[in-house]
């Protein structure tokens, strides 16, 4: 697999993340996920966070421990190309379904009641 261009605001989502051993074990958890070597859980629809149905969450936290402080969602993405190209959407914080709704906002969708 291959990278697809992220969204524009993931490179914001990217500097808001609170150090650079963050920042890094995001990057290495996109090529894992590029190199199909992680998997991560399909999202859904709802009220809170919009239609993210087309995408995948997978937790991190570079302190480890039992509830990841982290999330990146991407989104497998087609391709007339046999390589199915990987978008990183966004990456956030648990608290607060923060994750979520950046990758709501950076692919343009806004929640929306169901």
């Amino acid at each position: 697999m291959r990278f697809d261009r992220p969204p524009a605001g993931f490179q914001a989502d990217m500097d808001a993340l609170p150090d650079d051993s963050t920042r890094r074990m995001a990057l290495l958890l996109a090529q894992s996920i590029r190199d199909g070597k992680v998997h991560g859980v399909p999202l859904e629809r709802r009220a809170s966070t919009g239609d993210l149905s087309d995408c995948f969450k997978v937790y991190f936290d570079p302190r480890g421990g039992t509830k990841p402080r982290f999330r990146l969602v991407y989104r497998l993405r087609s391709s007339e190309l046999q390589v199915v190209p990987v978008q990183p959407v966004a990456v956030g914080r648990r608290e607060g379904l923060d994750a979520y709704l950046r990758a709501a906002q950076n692919l343009g969708r806004s929640p929306t009641a169901d």
